[in-house]
């Protein structure tokens, strides 16, 4: 797929994977919620996120065991730990 090894082509991925993901979900839940349930969203915001954080696991697993694609990876994982750990914060009270 991707013949370069890159901290930055992993940073990008794990980014676009965030966000295509996040919109999906969220997008997903709020059409679910209306043409079965017609009320509320199913899930809280907070929770699409998690599960948008989640996502990155599908290309961070994928670069570093079939690819062996180090560095892609960690790019991916600094993404990932960086958006947790903001999320983390942002919602400790």
């Amino acid at each position: 797929m991707f013949k370069k090894d890159s901290m930055w082509l992993g940073i990008g991925i794990g980014i676009v994977v965030l966000i295509v993901g996040y919109y999906t979900l969220h997008f997903l839940n709020i059409w679910i919620s209306d043409y079965f349930f017609n009320r509320t969203p199913v899930f809280r915001e907070r929770t699409i996120q998690v599960l948008a954080i989640f996502l990155n696991v599908f290309p961070f697993r994928y670069f570093m065991l079939k690819t062996e694609k180090e560095y892609t990876g960690r790019g991916i994982l600094l993404v990932t730990f960086v958006v947790g750990l903001s999320f983390f914060f942002y919602y400790l009270n």
